[in-house]
């Protein structure tokens, strides 16, 4: 059985401790077209918040050519590869992805590549990255590794608190008039996952509404791994800690941060048997 290397992209988040187990593809952000970052050149976390609130961020997928590069010394090394990505419905990396794995897949015949679709994004894609990590160390082979992952697949929630919808009008999710009742109203919105694309979940009046509902949420059901996502407000990220009983804490990547600004906490569920009814 040869061994496998474990691959994921850039809008997922993985906690410390497993982070050397899996070789990450960059994403990409930028503010002007003229200095991109997400590989060589990086913005602290305090830097791009800066940067946020005066200009949009925009953001791009993995490098088609760095995917290839980095696969193929995987494969040169004796590896089989599994890559597991933030979800298709959010990304283009995902194609991007199989289309590079298709070819080398034609150049290395005798290599195995599987490409999953988490269909989520930060840490409810790492908790698959971790199961990954969990299997491949008891000895299971990639094929059944990859076939778990994909059954697990439906097991991953993940809900945010958006204090601010500022970054979600800037991002075109909301629009400005929507926006701006929200805001007057003290409307805290949870976003959550659904068939790989983010949606609305509820509308809460105040952060404490917000925060019993997502206490609710991880109560329903036994759960096997819960995690909270930091952000940008250590005072939120306290009160989720503080709310919900969590083995895992993430920080979110910088691109998926542009989406919803520093004001926003989340928190990343897998469930142990079945998705409880939501």
């Amino acid at each position: 059985m040869r061994e496998f290397a474990i691959f994921t992209d850039g809008d997922v988040d993985i906690p410390k401790k497993f982070q050397t187990e899996v070789i990450f593809l960059p994403q990409y952000y930028y503010f002007e077209e003229n200095m991109v970052y997400g590989d060589e050149q990086v913005l602290s976390r305090e830097a791009f918040f800066e940067k946020l609130g005066r200009q949009r961020a925009y953001t791009a997928g993995v490098n088609p050519s760095l995917v290839h590069d980095r696969f193929e010394n995987a494969l040169k090394a004796g590896k089989d590869i599994l890559c597991i990505t933030v979800s298709s419905g959010l990304s283009g990396s995902y194609n991007t992805i199989c289309m590079e794995a298709a070819q080398l897949k034609e150049v290395y015949p005798g290599s195995c590549i599987e490409v999953i679709d988490s269909l989520s994004a930060t840490l409810g894609s790492g908790f698959l990255c971790m199961d990954a990590i969990e299997m491949r160390k008891a000895g299971k082979s990639l094929e059944a590794t990859a076939e778990e992952i994909r059954r697990r697949v439906k097991l991953i929630d993940i809900y945010f608190v958006v204090d601010d919808f500022k970054y979600l009008v800037q991002g075109g999710r909301v629009s400005p008039a929507v926006g701006k009742i929200g805001d007057m109203l003290n409307i805290k919105l949870i976003l959550t996952m659904k068939e790989g694309r983010i949606e609305p979940y509820k509308k809460n009046r105040g952060l404490n509404a917000a925060l019993r509902n997502i206490r609710n949420i991880v109560s329903r059901g036994q759960t096997a791994h819960v995690g909270t996502i930091y952000v940008g407000s250590t005072e939120m990220f306290r009160q989720m800690q503080s709310n919900v009983p969590s083995g895992y804490e993430a920080d979110l990547n910088l691109i998926v941060s542009s989406h919803v600004g520093p004001n926003t906490t989340g928190v990343a569920i897998e469930w142990a048997a079945e998705r409880p009814f939501m």
